[in-house]
């Protein structure tokens, strides 16, 4: 059912080139995976048994890009899956580089008049094979292909001040436009898990930039920036706490009322210090 391969085999060549879909899948370091779909957009290059690429399209996350960048990371794993015909799966295991726009590697990948040059690529995804498997697929659905979905390409047309809804090959710019820098900048700048992202976007990300781009993300500005804050708020609100708690203490001490009320008032007062880690207690 299933085999493993050294590199992808001539005879499985042509299926992969026809599939309609894939998955590619990386990991940080600390085990975190990701799983994205992508589109086929005839992006996809097999260069060599043992080499492979394909265009990153611009979206609003980079995952990718910023686990492939992860020092001592790189690790992709990209998936095809059978929908229609015979039933199989085809993973391509092995480590990326990325080739980013306006790079002498991608412009040599993707020449201005090259059709897979399309409005809003970000980067080349290269990726040395290191180990070809296949399974039986046996358990994947039938479904149909109707069609590639033309919405990021028209979203993009604009942003490369290109005339829509067909650009001109010969009036593609090799240098991004300042309109898809600012867009890097606002939503590639970093991984969900606070990676540097998109290296045009630079990192860390503008703080007023990414918390409009990602209102309500914990991690919209890094993991590292996010857990300071957390620290911070802590302290402040342990502060806050300590200073009601000795205002209450300091009340009930001049009021000259009965002892044994001032005992159970400041007994109280230490558990409710203990239980929020104020120095009080």
């Amino acid at each position: 059912m299933g085999a493993f391969y050294d590199e992808i085999p001539e005879s499985l060549i042509p299926w992969i080139k026809k599939s309609s879909g894939s998955l590619r899948r990386h990991c940080q370091q600390q085990e975190q995976s990701t799983s994205l779909p992508k589109a086929r957009y005839d992006c996809f290059t097999i260069d060599s048994p043992t080499a492979v690429w394909y265009v990153d399209m611009t979206g609003s996350g980079n995952e990718t890009i910023s686990h492939m960048r992860e020092p001592g990371n790189g690790r992709l794993t990209i998936l095809f899956n059978a929908f229609e015909g015979p039933p199989r799966i085809l993973r391509l295991y092995g480590h990326a580089t990325i080739h980013p726009r306006d790079t002498p590697q991608f412009n040599a990948l993707l020449p201005p008049d090259d059709p897979r040059r399309l409005p809003g690529a970000r980067a080349v995804v290269w990726m040395e094979v290191e180990r070809v498997g296949t399974s039986c697929g046996y358990s994947v659905p039938f479904f149909e292909f109707v069609g590639e979905r033309p919405r990021l390409k028209d979203y993009f047309t604009p942003f490369e001040h290109l005339p829509s809804p067909s650009p001109s090959l010969s009036s593609f710019p090799l240098t991004p436009t300042p309109k898809l820098q600012s867009y890097w900048a606002l939503k590639n700048s970093e991984s969900v898990d606070g990676l540097p992202g998109l290296e045009a976007a630079g990192y860390p990300p503008n703080e007023g930039a990414i918390r409009k781009a990602r209102k309500g993300v914990s991690v919209a500005y890094g993991a590292e920036a996010v857990r300071e804050r957390e620290r911070k708020g802590w302290s402040e609100h342990r502060v806050g706490v300590a200073v009601v708690l000795g205002l209450v203490v300091g009340w009930c001490a001049g009021q000259g009322g009965h002892e044994w009320v001032r005992e159970e008032v400041s007994a109280l007062v230490r558990q409710v210090a203990r239980a929020v880690g104020s120095p009080v207690a």
